[in-house]
């Protein structure tokens, strides 16, 4: 017998899988502002794009374990193709900050004052994924214990630091599942690159190279990008984390280390030895 679903459809079997119930469009789509609840229509553009960035942090989130164990395991295959997914999905995020360069300041000031303390910025699904991705420099670790920046202009807000992170630090990364795998296969990353047209043994190999420096720029613009997004919005006004805004943006989109700094050592070494 026919029954409605609860998004108006009808369907001959309610336990049938549907596109509605199937992604609970009914809860996704009212996790937004409402037009009541909204302090400006913008508002609603702003929960949006960030939501949508944490959908695709998640993604990340999910994939990178598996990259990890790829890599442990020597497969190239499966570890290339999930690095160029994670380039796919960082590569969305520059557009999707721009989407905020449709928000003019006086719309957005509407409702700023409601977002602080929170920060905009700095989510703790990516910090998650900076560590697991290859982050250990021990000045990035001594910013995150101490809270959100060297550069916030007041007390403490936000304990960024966590128990996860904590275990993360310690546990290996894509970075050092790379380098380990190298050591393995006895090579180095200068190894990676001959010039063509000479064959390469270790080409494989170099487009997962490839595609992690790859993921390393895309992730560089996004974070120049979001400088340059809230430097178009709020000008040299603080931060809503407690942060002195536009300044700590820039500090950290130059103050981060590369993910896989042997990749560019290479580069170096390579250029020294032709010399």
């Amino acid at each position: 017998m026919p029954v409605q679903l609860a998004c108006g459809h009808i369907v001959n079997d309610p336990y049938q899988t549907h596109y509605c119930t199937y992604l609970q469009l009914g809860t996704l789509l009212n996790l937004q502002p409402t037009h009541d609840s909204a302090r400006h229509p913008d508002e609603h553009l702003f929960v949006i794009v960030h939501q949508v960035f944490e959908l695709w942090f998640k993604q990340l989130r999910w994939d990178i374990p598996r990259l990890i164990v790829a890599l442990q395991e020597d497969n190239i295959t499966v570890a290339t193709w999930l690095m160029q997914r994670c380039v796919a999905v960082v590569r969305q995020y520059t557009p999707v900050m721009r989407m905020l360069d449709t928000l003019a300041p006086a719309d957005f000031y509407e409702f700023r004052d409601a977002l602080s303390p929170a920060s905009g910025g700095e989510s703790w699904q990516w910090h998650e994924l900076e560590i697991l991705i290859g982050a250990r420099d021990e000045a990035f670790r001594r910013q995150l214990e101490a809270g959100l920046s060297p550069t916030t202009t007041e007390g403490l807000q936000t304990h960024v630091w966590t128990d996860t992170l904590a275990t993360l630090w310690e546990s290996p990364s894509v970075a050092s599942a790379f380098d380990e795998m190298l050591t393995r296969r006895g090579l180095t990353g200068m190894d990676l690159y001959i010039a063509a047209p000479a064959p390469n043994p270790n080409g494989d190999i170099m487009i997962l190279a490839e595609a992690m420096l790859d993921f390393d720029s895309e992730f560089r613009l996004w974070r120049f990008t979001h400088a340059r997004t809230a430097e178009r919005t709020i000008g040299a006004n603080p931060g809503t984390g407690l942060t002195t805004g536009v300044k700590y943006l820039d500090y950290a989109a130059s103050r981060r280390l590369p993910f896989f700094p042997s990749l560019l050592e290479a580069r170096a070494i390579l250029w020294e030895r032709r010399g």
